[in-house]
């Protein structure tokens, strides 16, 4: 078998001769029957910045990019049917000539549907929307041993005990194999005004957030002039702000704003787009409650400035999901000493290592450290259900 070089956008990579690439799912079934003690490492459109998909030596890696198939349950309720390969692009262009929308898109268009599941991953639209859990009515899975499972149903209202979907969303990869989803898609928004928002300092736009927040927002993205540097390389602090209610004419009395359209948004996409070929980077994907994120977000950015390491910091400020991009100086000691200390204030101030990024194998033992004995004791227990011979990654 020829060899492949699998990589995303971590840094991570790695060249194997194990791999598999099923058609169907009852090939992938086929494979886990034949292989009941092989170690297994799931990836589909390589976009992640955690190194959750990139095998490692004793791993094989499996990519359900070929389950592709994208079609219609009930097109006038909404309630879209895609494989695990589906890339978030195709479902745009799928929905683009219809009455839906589906609010759960990446900046990163090859991001397929297994991995924002597995993710739980969200994107601009999720501060109205919910990420792409909320979205989810059905989910079919194959285990390590062969065994597919389906969870959920076409049904948007379902109480009938524990849902059990939902242990898979976010599992990224380590309990099954996500083969096939059903969506429910949105109602396509009538009218959508576009505003880009200009601060002469990064306290100013955090403070700006709540306030902003209160026009209806759809989306509300944010970041440094730092960031900036990495699109329009302009000297300022933006917001870019989405919403379905024209903002009043006393608006500009406290803020500096312009009008735009959507492709004003490109700016912010650019942004993590153009830096990966920068330099080497760490990605940090943190998340805090609004109440805390200013204070928060402000006591990480002076950490790194102090122990000099170059950062950025943009992302999702609306729902406090910041994305802060270190570029790495080899210095491995003294970033270790600093990671620590970074986490710490994650933590004083209730946040979250990820927010939608996930903890792949970059931020595993930063995940070990900070979860409780009881969230391991419950992992562990599911995993040795759904995964006993561990073929599969783990958390823990």
């Amino acid at each position: 078998m020829d060899e492949i070089r699998i990589a995303d956008h971590s840094g991570l990579s790695y060249t194997t001769t194990c791999y598999f690439f099923p058609k169907k799912t009852e090939e992938l079934q086929l494979f886990l029957v034949n292989n009941p003690l092989k170690k297994i490492r799931i990836g589909g459109g390589l976009t992640g910045v955690s190194g959750g998909a990139v095998p490692s030596e004793d791993e094989c890696f499996i990519s359900p990019t070929f389950l592709n198939n994208l079609a219609w349950i009930d097109q006038d309720s909404g309630i879209l049917e895609a494989d695990s390969g589906v890339t978030m692009h195709e479902i745009d262009v799928f929905l683009k000539q219809t009455n839906w929308f589906f609010p759960s898109m990446p900046g990163m268009p090859k991001a397929t549907v297994g991995g924002m599941v597995a993710n739980n991953g969200g994107g601009p639209y999720s501060l109205k929307y919910g990420k792409i859990s909320s979205a989810i009515l059905s989910i079919q899975v194959v285990l390590a041993n062969g065994q597919k499972c389906e969870f959920g149903g076409t049904a948007t209202k379902i109480s009938e005990g524990i849902d059990f979907k939902a242990i898979f969303i976010g599992s990224e990869g380590t309990l099954g194999i996500i083969t096939k989803v059903i969506f429910r898609c949105q109602a396509k928004i009538k009218h959508t005004y576009f505003y880009r928002f200009v601060f002469e300092d990064f306290s100013e736009l955090l403070s700006s957030v709540p306030v902003l927040l209160t026009y209806d927002a759809l989306l509300l993205e944010a970041a440094e002039q730092d960031a900036l540097h990495f699109s329009s390389n302009k000297n300022e602090h933006v917001i870019w702000l989405a919403t379905s209610l024209e903002l009043p004419k006393d608006a500009s009395n406290y803020f500096s704003f312009s009008r735009e359209n959507e492709t004003i948004m490109e700016e912010r996409f650019a942004i993590g787009k153009n830096l990966q070929t920068y330099k080497p980077f760490i990605d940090l994907d943190v998340s805090f409650g609004l109440n805390t994120a200013k204070s928060a977000i402000i006591a990480l950015k002076e950490l790194l400035t102090q122990h000099n390491f170059e950062n950025i910091f943009f992302g999702h400020a609306g729902d406090g999901n910041w994305h802060i991009h270190v570029f790495f100086n080899d210095d491995r000691a003294k970033w270790d000493t600093c990671l620590t200390k970074f986490d710490l204030i994650v933590r004083q101030h209730q946040g979250f290592i990820s927010g939608e990024h996930g903890i792949g194998r970059i931020h595993t033992n930063r995940f070990r450290k900070g979860s409780s004995p009881t969230d391991q004791a419950l992992y562990k227990s599911i995993k040795q259900t759904l995964d006993p011979n561990h073929q599969l990654p783990s958390f823990y």
